[in-house]
């Protein structure tokens, strides 16, 4: 069988052809390291006062034991009045915190119940 290109010509095509393809491969993956990260954007907020457990179960990293662990302690304790005491609950430390925390509201001021003549 007799083909269109000597042997020395079909070498250098595949060569060519294999390093278009190494070089398309690596501009590919070079490029997604020279975009700017993105924003991201949080399509819902929870308020951990008053979530309930199947509420806080969409946020990341929180299950049904933990979202149940989370209003137990609410229930117990009070509410929360800054984000972190979230990690006063067993099961939660400073990273599920920092996954957790731009899918909390702002917590507003929380006061007693008790009046200043008490």
């Amino acid at each position: 069988m007799r083909f269109f290109l000597r042997y020395q010509d079909q070498f250098t095509v595949i060569f060519f052809l294999i390093f278009f393809f190494v070089f398309i491969f690596f501009f590919s993956v070079s490029q997604k390291e020279w975009e700017p990260e993105q924003q991201k954007e949080y399509l819902y907020q929870v308020d951990p006062n008053t979530a309930t457990a199947e509420e806080l179960q969409i946020l990341p990293g929180i299950g049904e034991k933990l979202a149940k662990e989370i209003t137990a302690y609410r229930e117990i304790e009070g509410p929360f009045n800054e984000h972190h005491e979230i990690m006063n609950v067993k099961g939660i430390g400073v990273k599920k915190l920092n996954t957790v925390q731009p899918y909390l509201r702002n917590l507003p001021s929380v006061t007693s119940n008790r009046s200043i003549n008490d």
